[in-house]
């Protein structure tokens, strides 16, 4: 997260049990009174080392809010990660905050493709493939995120949200340096000409599509279709799971509709992500289930 520590006032957590360091909280203040997961991730919530049991876990989380209740935040805003990056179930977090008195607030609906399990593929994402098929489309990987962000992804974003990449490109190539095989751009080509593009984020048994994007051409030569049913047969089929991100919009109030059948045609199914609310002095009530 260093390069953009200075959007961000740093709360994060490291929790020790006996001289052991057991879990971490990235975490940043929201405002005098509100400490959140790290807004500058795309996920947050409390990482616990897989050993850990559920008696463990739910203490952590007492003890991350009795923390920050007693630096002077009344509330948390936690967000969880969505279940499918978890190595072991660890629904347990859904009890400690339901003990916590936490509210759901938001709720994003997250698509990812089960890798392992695969589901048949759309017979219109099939036409889109034999359509690229047919006008030899080439995907490649490439180091360049250059022509990616310059070309499709900056006018794209532009053009239909009147907005802007999270990354700048000098970012995105700085993490790509600091994070050596873990980030990677794929390209999909005709006759040499940039189609379409995506951007993986590889965080062990997940690839994480950060970006994803097409001209107009590339949609109707089935660019997007193709580069898709690469990354998903070829270059990361030994993945758990190629998530999709979600397809919301207003708070997780509204559903894109086409973006969800499109990725949904993929195999790519549904997985919830929820954003709770917390008073930090509820932390007793966590504690007292033990007692």
């Amino acid at each position: 997260m260093d390069y953009h520590q200075d959007r961000f006032r740093d709360v994060s957590l490291m929790i020790y049990c006996h001289d052991r360091l057991v879990a971490l909280f990235p975490a940043c203040i929201r405002n005098d009174d509100v400490v959140s997961s790290h807004e500058g991730l795309s996920y947050g919530g409390l990482l616990v080392r897989t050993e850990e049991y559920s008696d463990q876990t739910i203490r952590y989380l007492a003890a991350v809010l009795k923390y920050y209740h007693e630096s002077g935040f009344d509330r948390l805003v936690l967000r969880q990660m969505p279940a499918f990056y978890a190595t072991v179930p660890c629904d347990e977090m859904n009890y400690a905050l339901f003990l916590a008195g936490a509210s759901v607030f938001r709720v994003n609906l997250n698509s990812a493709i089960d890798l392992g399990n695969r589901l048949p593929l759309q017979r219109r994402r099939k036409t889109g493939i034999r359509t690229a098929e047919q006008n030899e489309i080439e995907v490649v990987e490439t180091s360049d995120f250059q022509e990616f962000w310059s070309s499709i992804l900056i006018p794209n974003l532009e053009l239909r949200h009147s907005a802007a990449p999270v990354h700048t490109v000098d970012e995105i190539r700085s993490l790509c340096e600091a994070n050596k095989g873990r980030i990677r751009q794929f390209n999909a080509l005709h006759k040499g000409r940039i189609m379409a593009g995506c951007t993986i984020f590889d965080v062990g048994r997940v690839a994480k599509v950060q970006y994803f994007s097409g001209c107009d051409e590339g949609r109707a030569n089935g660019s997007l279709d193709y580069l898709v049913y690469r990354l998903i047969s070829e270059f990361f089929k030994d993945k758990n799971y190629l998530d999709f991100g979600n397809s919301n919009t207003e708070n997780g109030m509204r559903i894109n509709h086409g973006l969800l059948s499109w990725k949904e045609g993929f195999g790519a199914r549904s997985y919830v992500q929820k954003f709770f609310d917390v008073e930090t002095g509820n932390h007793y009530r966590i504690s007292e289930v033990f007692a």
